[in-house]
């Protein structure tokens, strides 16, 4: 029986500088089957991220390289670095270190994800064709803008960018006529399961958090707090925007295949194999079966290496 749920996906996953771990693991688990793990996310902690919180603080420009190089040729994915800050100035555009990243995930090759415009002409300007993606931020911040055309946005931007991500919630509302409204689905990418409440409110404010964090306008403690007082996800298990099984099958029937898993957060291991259960893997295998074979291909990989949790390629 197949252990991937859903045939002829292409699965954006956080296995970039976290959750790396499932990169080899994935490779064994799925010999002799398609492995659908296409493009990888994240990136190291600097001035242009803040839409997600960066697990790593790595600084050697030289580590960053051969990490990306050795997960390009081994794994055979697209790294696609989370450049995701939304405040962006002529200073942090000018950072020496972003800059630097910025070089060495062009030659190799990366994609960027991002949600400034400004961000968007700085990379475009250096690189004119350099691999973009239209951060989903984007669209939950001005879908609580005054006369918002949602449809009308994702078009226009398919006229800059190389992938667009949709907003899961306009995703599920449109999901009989997406291939109508939107004029090259195979350019657009769907996060599956989205773990705030339907339509948040808060988006903006909570992105201006992590943006503080990452850059480290706040400590980790006002950070915490700051996100449990405005966001309703840390106080109850709001799940109401993850997709289901029928929603994700008619995506890719009409030709949505990009199927985005979230990793905000840096969920431990087990909590993220939780995840990868419900969108990944054959929900038909039971879940104990997978573990188990996840466990021994574990034991295996840090048999050498007991710390090397996240980071082994």
């Amino acid at each position: 029986m197949q252990l991937v749920q859903y045939e002829n996906a292409e699965y954006v996953m956080p296995f970039l500088f976290v959750h790396d771990l499932f990169l080899p693991i994935l490779k064994e688990l799925l010999k002799g089957e398609n492995n659908p793990v296409k493009y990888i996310y994240g990136t190291v902690n600097s001035e242009w991220s803040g839409g997600r919180i960066s697990c790593y603080k790595i600084k050697q420009p030289e580590i960053i390289e051969r990490y990306l190089g050795r997960i390009i040729e081994k794994y055979k994915v697209i790294p696609t670095f989370t450049f995701t800050n939304t405040t962006m100035t002529e200073e942090r555009l000018n950072d020496e270190f972003c800059n630097t990243l910025l070089d060495i995930a062009y030659s190799k090759k990366c994609h960027f994800i991002v949600a400034s415009d400004k961000l968007y002409k700085h990379i475009k300007n250096r690189y004119k064709d350099a691999q973009m993606v239209c951060s989903v931020i984007v669209p939950s911040i001005k879908n609580n803008e005054l006369f918002f055309n949602e449809t009308d946005f994702y078009n226009r931007m398919l006229d800059k960018y190389e992938i667009v991500v949709l907003r899961p919630e306009y995703t599920m509302e449109n999901i009989d006529k997406l291939d109508k409204l939107i004029k090259d689905v195979s350019r657009i990418e769907v996060l599956i399961n989205q773990v705030c409440h339907w339509n948040c409110n808060v988006a903006l404010k909570h992105y201006e958090l992590n943006e503080a964090f990452e850059t480290g306008k706040i400590s980790e403690v006002e950070f915490s707090e700051g996100v449990s007082s405005i966001c309703p996800k840390h106080k109850k298990d709001y799940r109401s925007v993850c997709m289901t099984p029928e929603i994700i099958n008619r995506l890719v029937s009409m030709g949505i295949t990009k199927l985005k898993i979230q990793g905000r957060d840096c969920y431990e291991f087990d909590n993220f194999f939780e995840e990868m259960y419900k969108f990944f893997f054959n929900n038909e295998i039971p879940e104990a079966e997978i573990r188990n074979k996840i466990d021994l291909i574990c034991a295996r990989l840090l048999q050498d290496n007991k710390k090397a949790r996240l980071i082994l390629v």
